[in-house]
């Protein structure tokens, strides 16, 4: 079976499996999760007893799982978007949904960032500072990093040296898109700078890395 046709039927089954969190319709956006890898994100935050997750890039992925937590009755999601239109949709369908107890969106535009490599820009320095500083007081250190934005390749790469210092001992990194070369020179100096060993699912196009105690 070839890679295409082995993602489009894990595609498939993650639909099935999702079904229980898709109440409503939620139009796709921009690099949005595919459904194998939003269900491996969610069997992460059960399987692991997640509860303070931060995201980096926003969609209807982000909505199912502010749905996930308000089922469960536990844990908190912040999501970093830089797309205005992307952010405004997910948060007012959170407000919406009454979904603000367990899920807030971040509207961070692309910056220049002290840790970005050359000339690609991350999210605002100060602001995802601000944010991030409150909701660790508030909730305790991460325990699920997911990186999905902004953009691709090389553009991620700040993630890591941003968020490491927030990071709970065992905390869960988890990177969509993988596959692609941007992500895999990432993914290569993640691991040899902060001591990370990453597994890639080839179905999923996600990899999973865990950090030190």
């Amino acid at each position: 079976m070839d890679d295409a046709l082995s993602r489009e039927l894990a595609d498939l089954a993650a639909l099935h499996r999702l079904s229980p969190l898709r109440t409503e319709y939620l139009p796709t956006t921009a690099h949005e999760l595919r459904p194998a890898a939003l269900a491996a994100v969610v069997d992460e935050v059960l399987l692991g007893s997640r509860t303070v997750i931060v995201e980096c890039g926003c969609g209807a992925s982000s909505v199912m799982l502010a749905r996930l937590l308000a089922k469960r009755g536990f844990g908190h999601l912040l999501s970093v978007e830089h797309d205005e239109r992307t952010a405004a949709f997910v948060a007012s369908q959170l407000r919406r949904e009454g979904l603000g107890h367990v899920a807030r969106v971040v509207h961070a535009p692309l910056s220049p960032h002290p840790a970005a490599l050359g000339s690609a820009r991350w999210y605002h320095p100060q602001l995802v500072h601000d944010e991030v500083s409150v909701y660790v007081e508030r909730y305790g250190l991460v325990d699920l990093l997911l990186v999905d934005g902004p953009l691709s390749g090389d553009a991620r790469y700040p993630a890591l040296p941003v968020f490491r210092g927030v990071l709970a001992p065992g905390a869960a990194v988890l990177v969509d898109d993988s596959e692609r070369p941007g992500e895999q020179t990432v993914l290569v100096r993640w691991a040899e700078e902060f001591a990370l060993r990453f597994r890639t699912t080839p179905r999923t196009c996600l990899a999973t890395g865990t950090a030190l105690d």
